[in-house]
């Protein structure tokens, strides 16, 4: 991935966001539902973090899934 453009989307796109996400922010993020961002987590396509029962997910992995999305 290009560096430069990870971080402008990390301090442009992202940046009222904090550095672990939840489900409900990522909903917000990617504008997606929550049963699709389970499944985006259960397939990998997103990376979470080990956090007991409740699933977090660092900033960079969404920003890492939305570049690859956008190259497809």
């Amino acid at each position: 991935m290009d560096m430069m453009l990870i971080e402008s989307m990390y301090q442009k796109v992202y940046s009222g966001y904090p550095e672990l996400l939840e489900v409900k922010d990522l909903c917000r993020m990617l504008g997606y539902e929550r049963k699709k961002v389970y499944r985006l987590i259960n397939e990998g396509q997103i990376k979470r973090i080990p956090c007991g029962r409740k699933i977090k997910v660092a900033k960079a992995s969404v920003i890492e899934f939305v570049l690859q999305c956008a190259q497809k």
